[in-house]
């Protein structure tokens, strides 16, 4: 492909635009009169114009809310590498000279290199740990005498000491220690038991942290604090084609809620004789408990926070270590079981009682963490002197609690599956099919959830339970509760105007992934099994949901199904998309509507034409469940009932993703290897500590070394690269014979690509004239495995694609030119090609012959298209490959025009070219041909 195909530039992405040096009124101090903005912006710049970056070079800006530029901007120290998601592995550079430094509690700086590298360098050792080691002990100002008199225990008890030991170490105390309280509960016992009433009873041992104390503690880390946004800002696209500017939402801080808690914090009365600058610390919980072994039963119930202040893509990394753990929960141990026995004359307490305890010790264990000093804060604030010196009131505001939907019933402290099932509305669960209808969209509102609505209903049950003895189940308990499915009673944030159940935001991994999408394709699995179940053989053998069941459905269903899927797979990529706007959303929210319309036809035409059983694996599922039942109800005497959770009814954004969570379980995973698996929870605590001062050393020593971030090279992991190949000659063919081993010579076409890569703009006579010129150095043509592809996606981050021509992952994406002559008027804008080789020679041309240019080229196929892509048609767009015979099915292309990677899924349901697999190209493999390809971009 000629070089004039590249019709684009490679714009590398910029960090957000910071605030300059130059004052406001040398920059754009004025909103556009056309802007879309919004009424918290309205009153706040009523009074003064607000402060306005200049755009960058995406069209992005930046709009405050006050009419001067805030004094700490985390955007000035973003770099390319912050923005970047190609993997950068920077060596471990430890210099031969320190400055005077302490190690303490090491007594020098070879045992403290030795000690942060067992604790913060894996559990599991991989090469690159062992190298570090290597260059540890390598180092000249390592002594092994140092090393063999450390005590290791006694520091390590040291490292592990929480805040409350007393004789603590002075750098200690900048460190949110761990504390352990005893969590009590009121175990109710009905006045039909022998001994009625609530008795106390010690639920658990909980061990937790300061929420304050991890707010200062946050602030105090100079890492932490230079990206910790103090302020909030309006991010907006001025894009040429649009008549207005757009708002766009990614990150916490710049969200809606967001910017009105900042708005009401500021407009709201201040502190008496207190004129600091007041900031939102937006707070952000996740929980869930998690299993710490592969085999075995042992349980973790960790709550982690986080700050909505920082970027969600620091965030998402472990290795940032910004995931807080605040405590570890504890559930009913099975002496609670004695404990209700002895007031029961061992009959011990229903299965109701049971639930409301836990959920009862669920809400103690958050009454202990929402202690007087949090609350105080929240209500006052707290005064914190910052890294750069000035002093803030700062305001703990909860924004997020992600969880399951198990867990969303203990925080919301309704009941599960009750009436109304969802946690944030109370619309019931027999209007759950009316999805995207007018009248649903109101309920949501009119219906929405409440402190205040549900305050009077809790007070009386709780009174008819424990002053009354009336049992959690009864009939007047159940009377109050049980249509509106509150059953739970705790109220500790509601006087400050905290709306719960505004905070639990939809877990798009366990309600939609694991909850409707996996329903909907066990749903389709019956109904295969109804038709013929050998097509659940044919559907093993595909992959991906539209195109493995298209086909294999009668033809009045099949298109409702395709389109059912196609609806619910758009909808979901825009649901976690990382980067909305305001036309996003507008789709998004049309989209929901279409979704529940095709439930609605996918319900009402398609499901009642089948009969559907369960598959052989419930079957079986369900055969061991019965047996596990009936022994515990032979031991006991009882009996269990299961519930499913319900499914996610409004989309969110993508800032709240339980990804961060659910990785940030690896770390007490690996922890817990290191305790004797006994009072693993007190250990964990220690270790955790351990692991925190040993990394605050190691950044105040680089603090201390104040060596600047070096310079990339020109490597796979340079995200400044447009594409790179690897300069190794190792693997190489003399041309003269791979050009016998190739079917089609393409020699002419080589020597064509070469001179208009060298000579752009020439004719073709021209370059008939000169291909007899082209000469290859060693007459050689070199050969490599991968080649490496960045780029910029719409979030304005670089990402990587790597291209192998022996895997599935070798099929590119370019721009198609104006007077392309293959152009068959399907897809206007773009062409793909399957990568069949990664190549580079060494031109020399005749007339300098001294002369040696390095050339990358791919070789690669074509492909043609077949149908273009619609989204009102729920259709994806089809391509397959020109003849072999066809003189242009083949071509060389020049790396530097490639877009990026894409995916190709096959068309199962039109079936291979050759289905005797008897192929006439082995290089191209067209054995494996399929008649068409889905493209998946």
């Amino acid at each position: 492909m000629p070089v004039h195909y590249r019709q684009y530039d490679d714009v590398l992405p910029q960090p957000p635009p910071s605030v300059p040096s130059q004052t406001p009124q040398q920059l754009e101090s004025s909103t556009p009169a056309n802007s879309t903005d919004m009424s918290t912006q309205a009153q706040i710049s009523s009074r003064a114009p607000p402060f306005r970056t200049a755009r960058n070079i995406f069209g992005l800006v930046h709009q405050f809310f006050t009419s001067t530029p805030p004094s700490h901007d985390p955007e000035e120290v973003v770099t390319l590498l912050d923005i970047s998601s190609v993997p950068v592995v920077s060596p471990v550079d430890i210099p031969s000279e320190l400055p005077d430094m302490s190690f303490h509690p090491y007594p020098n700086r070879s045992s403290f290199e030795l000690g942060h590298w067992y604790w913060n360098g894996g559990v599991q050792k991989s090469q690159q740990s062992f190298k570090e080691l290597i260059d540890i002990v390598g180092c000249p100002d390592y002594d092994p005498d140092d090393v063999q008199n450390t005590p290791w225990d006694k520091i390590n008890s040291q490292l592990g000491a929480s805040i409350d030991v007393e004789g603590r170490d002075e750098w200690e105390d900048e460190d949110a220690g761990w504390c352990k309280t005893q969590v009590t509960i009121e175990v109710p016992f009905s006045r039909t038991t022998p001994q009625p009433g609530a008795r106390p009873y010690i639920a658990a041992n909980l061990y937790h942290r300061s929420l304050v104390s991890v707010i200062q503690e946050k602030l105090a880390n100079t890492q932490d604090d230079d990206l910790f946004h103090y302020e909030p800002y309006q991010l907006q696209w001025c894009a040429p084609h649009l008549e207005h500017e757009v708002n766009i939402q990614g990150e916490l801080y710049t969200s809606p809620a967001f910017i009105d808690a900042h708005c009401a914090l500021q407009e709201s009365t201040g502190e008496i004789g207190c004129d600091l600058p007041r900031v939102v610390v937006a707070l952000m919980f996740w929980s869930d408990a998690t299993h710490l072994t592969t085999f075995g039963n042992t349980k973790l119930w960790p709550v982690y926070r986080y700050f909505g202040n920082e970027s969600k893509y620091r965030r998402c990394k472990p290795s940032c270590h910004l995931g807080n753990h605040v405590a570890y929960f504890q559930k009913l141990q099975d002496a609670f079981k004695d404990f209700a026995g002895a007031y029961t004359q061992g009959k011990g307490v229903g299965r109701e009682c049971t639930t409301h305890c836990h959920r009862e010790l669920f809400q103690a264990q958050w009454g202990v963490l929402l202690d007087p000093e949090f609350l105080e804060a929240y209500e006052h604030g707290i005064v914190i002197l910052c890294c750069d010196g000035l002093k803030c009131r700062f305001y703990p505001r909860i924004f997020t609690y992600s969880a399951d939907y198990p867990e969303k019933v203990l925080v919301a402290t309704i009941r599960q599956l009750g009436g109304c099932p969802c946690p944030r509305c109370l619309v019931l669960m027999g209007e759950l099919q009316n999805l995207g209808m007018t009248h649903d969209r109101k309920q949501h509102t009119t219906l929405a959830c409440s402190d205040a609505s549900r305050s009077e209903l809790v007070t009386m049950a709780r009174n008819f339970i424990y002053d009354m003895n009336r049992g959690v189940d009864s009939t007047a308990v159940e009377s109050l509760l049980k249509p509106h499915s509150w059953n739970a009673f705790s109220d500790h944030l509601s006087p400050l105007g905290f709306n719960v159940f505004v905070a639990l935001v939809v877990d798009l991994l366990h309600e939609f992934e694991l909850g409707v999408w996996c329903m909907l394709l066990v749903h389709l699995l019956m109904i295969l099994c109804t038709l013929n179940k050998d097509l659940i053989h044919e559907l093993d053998k595909r992959c991906c949901s539209i195109p493995v069941f298209d086909g294999l459905f009668p033809s009045d269903h099949n298109k409702m199904i395709m389109d059912l899927l196609f609806t619910m797979a758009h909808w979901h990529g825009l649901a976690k998309l990382r980067m909305h706007s305001d036309l996003t959303l507008e789709i998004l929210d049309k989209l929901t509507t279409d979704l529940g319309d095709r439930f609605r036809e996918f319900k009402a035409k398609v499901c009642p034409a089948y009969q559907t059983q369960e598959l052989d694996r419930e079957v079986n599922a369900q055969s061991r469940w019965q047996a596990k039942e009936a022994s515990k109800q032979a031991e006991k005497g009882k009996s269990n009932v299961i519930a499913r959770g319900a499914a996610a009814r409004k989309p969110k954004a993508d800032s709240y993703s339980t990804e961060p969570g659910e990785l940030e379980h690896r770390t007490p995973k690996s922890r817990y290897r290191r305790t004797d698996r006994k009072a693993f929870v007190r250990q964990l605590t220690q270790i955790k500590h351990r692991q925190t001062r040993l990394r605050r050393i190691k950044q105040w020593q680089q603090k201390l070394l104040k060596s600047p971030r070096e310079q990339l090279d020109e490597t796979a992991n340079d995200p400044q690269l447009h594409h790179y190949i690897s300069k190794s000659e190792k693997i190489y063919d003399e041309f003269g014979h791979y050009l016998r081993s190739h079917a089609k010579d393409p020699a002419m076409k080589l020597k064509t690509h070469i001179l208009d890569h060298l000579e752009p703009g020439e004719t073709s006579a021209r370059l008939d004239q000169e291909c007899n010129s082209i000469l290859f150095k060693h007459n050689r043509i070199y050969h490599h495995m991968i080649a490496r592809f960045n780029y910029t996606m719409y979030d304005v981050r670089r990402a990587q694609d790597v291209i192998n021509p022996r895997t599935p992952h070798c099929n590119i994406m370019l721009l198609k030119h104006y007077d392309d002559s293959n152009d068959d008027g399907h897809d206007a804008h773009y062409r793909y090609a399957r990568v069949l080789g990664i190549h580079h020679v060494n031109v020399v041309q005749a007339g300098n012959v001294y002369q040696s240019h390095w050339l990358n080229f791919l070789f690669v196929r074509w492909y043609e298209s077949v149908q273009s892509h619609t989204w009102e048609t729920c259709t994806l767009s089809h391509v397959r490959f020109m003849p072999i015979a066809n003189p242009n099915a083949f071509g060389f292309v020049d790396p530097g025009v490639v877009l990026r990677a894409c995916h190709m899924i096959l068309a199962f349901s039109l079936g291979q070219c050759n289905p005797s697999e008897s192929g006439i190209s082995a290089l191209t493999g067209d054995r494996h041909d399929w008649r068409e390809y889905y493209i998946n971009r």
